[in-house]
Order: structure tokens, then sequence, then C-alpha cells
């Protein structure tokens, strides 16, 4: 009897021991906080605003009018970039799409850049005048904090800093030196292109 007692009390503890055991490694376990190997962006004073890349003024004197496909010569060209501050360094593609998901818009991809010859824009001119032909761009540009997910998930690491810059839209035209512009438009950025 006294045996059964014992072999039963040995039985139970070793069972305990087991259990112990598990619930201790389980609870030294980290927890999931991130998929392994995502990247993630914080993105902080993002900007957007119309750059003129090609430009030339035109004067429509009185009587006359100007009807005719016009040559704009180049005056800046952009080009979708990222710049690397401190800390790893993320894919230019990468940092220009997720700037693309924070800005809800459709931007250059990673290395292009606006053309760095003339345009050719198609101009009606009825009334005379001091003109600016135009084309410009929509530009994006901000900065990124990047990091990554650790293999296990269990943490963030890679921390990577800098500046990137992209554009969408386009614009081409030309405007009345004498019109009043708004504020943010493609029109006040044209301006200053007047005669």
């Amino acid at each position: 009897m006294g045996r059964k007692f014992v072999a039963a009390m040995a039985a139970s503890g070793l069972a305990a021991s087991v259990l112990v055991g598990v619930g201790a490694s389980s609870a030294s376990a980290q927890p999931l906080v991130c998929e392994p190997g995502y990247k993630h962006g914080a993105w902080t004073t993002v900007k957007r605003a119309w750059t003129v890349t090609h430009a030339r003024p035109y004067v429509v004197p009185k009587g006359t009018t100007l009807s005719q496909t016009v040559s704009v010569t180049r005056q800046h060209v952009e080009t979708s970039s990222r710049e690397i501050t401190a800390g790893a360094g993320y894919s230019a593609s990468w940092v220009v799409s997720s700037l693309d998901v924070n800005v809800s818009g459709t931007l250059a991809k990673a290395g292009e850049k606006t053309r760095e010859k003339s345009e050719s824009v198609t101009l009606n001119l009825n009334k005379p005048g001091e003109y600016v032909a135009f084309h410009a761009v929509y530009k994006a540009s901000g900065y990124y904090k990047a990091k990554t997910c650790n293999t296990r998930g269990t943490g963030w690491g890679k921390v990577g800093y800098g500046k990137a810059r992209s554009w969408s839209k386009t614009a081409e035209g030309a405007i009345n030196c004498a019109t009043k512009t708004k504020a943010g438009t493609v029109q006040r950025a044209v301006k200053g292109w007047c005669p």
C-alpha cells in the first residue's frame, strides 16, 4: 500500500513538473507584433505643389492672334527619387511607392525624369497681351522613417530615415499674365515666368 502511494505521488509530481515546464516556456515566448519582413514607412511634412518644368513667354501684339504649336524650353528637371539621411537603406522604388499610398495619387516610378528637352504646346491666344506657355507637374515630397519587422515577428528593426519626391498629374497650356491667380494653382506657379 505504501509503495502504491509513493508511486502515485511520484507520477503526479512528474506530471506537475511537466506542466510547470510547459507553462514557463509559454510565458517566456514573445508575442507577435508584426508580420516577419514587413516594411512600414511613416511620413511627415508631406507637401504637394505644382512645379513648372518648361516655360516660355510670348507677347501677342494688339490686333493679332497666335494659334500654333510652340516650343517651351526646359526650366527644371524633376526626378522621382529618394535620399537616405541615416540608418539602413530602403530601395527607391519601395520608398516612392510608400509615398504614393500616403498622397493618394499615382506617382511616377522611382528613377523617372521629366523631359530634359523642349516640349511642344499648342496655343490659341485670341487676345493681345503677355502670355507664358508652360508644361508643369504636380510634385509630392516628404520625409520618411522606415522600419522592418524582424524574422520572428516580435519587433521592429533596420530603421532608416530620408526624403523622397515624385510627381503625378501634368498640365500644359498658357496663361495670360494679367489674369488673377489663386495660391496653390498651376496658374500661380506659372505666373513667375511672366515677362
